[in-house]
C-alpha cells in the first residue's frame, strides 16, 4: 500500500513542481480562454504549485504509516 502512496505523492509534487516552471502551460488556462494569463494568474498558478508540492509530501508522510506495523 505504501508503493501506491509514494507514486501518487510523487506524481502530485511533480505536477506541482510543473505548475512552477511552466504556469503558462495550456495545462493550466480556462476552458474557451485564447488570451495570453497575466502576470497574476500566473503568479497564482506558482503559488498553487507550492501548496500542491506540500499537499504531495503529505500524501507520502502519511502512507508512511502502513511500513508500520
Amino acid at each position: 500500500m505504501f508503493f501506491f502512496t509514494l507514486l501518487l505523492g510523487s506524481a502530485v509534487i511533480a505536477l506541482g513542481i510543473f505548475a512552477i516552471r511552466h504556469p503558462d502551460s495550456w495545462w493550466f488556462k480556462r476552458i474557451g480562454d485564447d488570451s495570453e494569463p497575466s502576470e497574476g494568474w500566473m503568479g497564482y498558478i506558482k503559488f498553487a504549485g507550492k501548496i500542491t508540492i506540500g499537499l504531495g509530501a503529505m500524501i507520502i508522510i502519511f502512507g508512511a504509516q502502513y511500513l508500520t506495523g
